[in-house]
């Protein structure tokens, strides 16, 4: 019984191996900062500092302009509002003077572009993710040395190709780009027809999965997914997890 049953235990124990190898070789990004006393989307400078002692390489923040265009982190101005207080504006921005005088949850410190840019210029080892805001222009002004370490989601294919051909470190295309699907039909199924960049990442929700059509790009042309936002391994299948190179993440801690 022992014999017959010991190439079921030998198989069992490989796959527990590959899966935990697996896990190991995705690059985790802290989700807007990523979690701290269990708060999650704060983006603040606290979180922020919290995520580079964890370990993390890659942080994300999302990026959104004050009533006077001044750059700042922010998921949304609804929620940040709501985060500090001031539920009674909606989604209004804020003037930047008023923005740098909240307190997330009543204790965390907003982040301006300033304050990002500051942070990321001290600590060289870390990757700085953007979300909400791909303009190149508005990038290069806020993060003008930063373009090796940074790793910013295109909201459209012209953002892509831009951010491409100005050599950041690396340019996800997003699935919530208005332009996706005309975008992956001519630069990545049809790449050798028309002229531009090749989409070589896609920022993915993890909804995206259960469509076919992923599956079908995939058997024909190979690509990276950065897939958000996943806080437990088990969320997604051995297959799901061998098709991830990036994680974003709230709570999952690097290795």
């Amino acid at each position: 019984m022992i014999r017959r049953l010991l190439p079921f235990f030998i198989l069992s124990f490989l796959f527990s191996c590959v899966t935990q190898d697996k896990s190991r070789e995705h690059e985790l990004i802290a989700h807007a900062g990523g979690e701290i006393d269990g708060y999650v989307y704060t983006n603040s400078l606290e979180a922020l500092q919290l995520a580079a002692e964890r370990g993390y390489k890659y942080i994300e923040l999302d990026l959104l302009m004050t009533e006077d265009s001044v750059l700042v982190a922010a998921h949304s101005w609804e929620e940040f509002n709501s985060m500090t207080g001031n539920s009674h504006r909606g989604d209004s921005a804020m003037l930047s003077e008023q923005f740098v005088g909240q307190q997330i949850h009543g204790r965390y410190t907003p982040l301006t572009a300033c304050m990002i840019n500051e942070f990321f210029m001290k600590d060289t080892a870390l990757y700085l993710v953007t979300d909400k805001i791909s303009d190149p222009e508005v990038l290069r002004q806020y993060f003008p040395d930063l373009k090796q370490r940074m790793v910013v989601e295109a909201f459209s294919y012209e953002h892509y190709e831009r951010l491409v051909d100005e050599g950041y470190f690396r340019v996800l295309y997003s699935c919530m780009a208005d332009d996706f699907s005309t975008a992956i039909t001519k630069n990545l199924l049809f790449a050798s027809l028309f002229p531009g960049e090749r989409i070589e990442w896609i920022a993915l929700h993890t909804s995206g999965f259960d469509y076919p059509i992923y599956d079908v790009l995939n058997s024909m042309c190979r690509f990276n997914i950065a897939l958000f936002t996943v806080d437990n391994y088990n969320e997604l299948s051995h297959r799901q997890l061998e098709r991830v190179q990036m994680i974003y993440t709230n709570r999952l801690l690097p290795e």
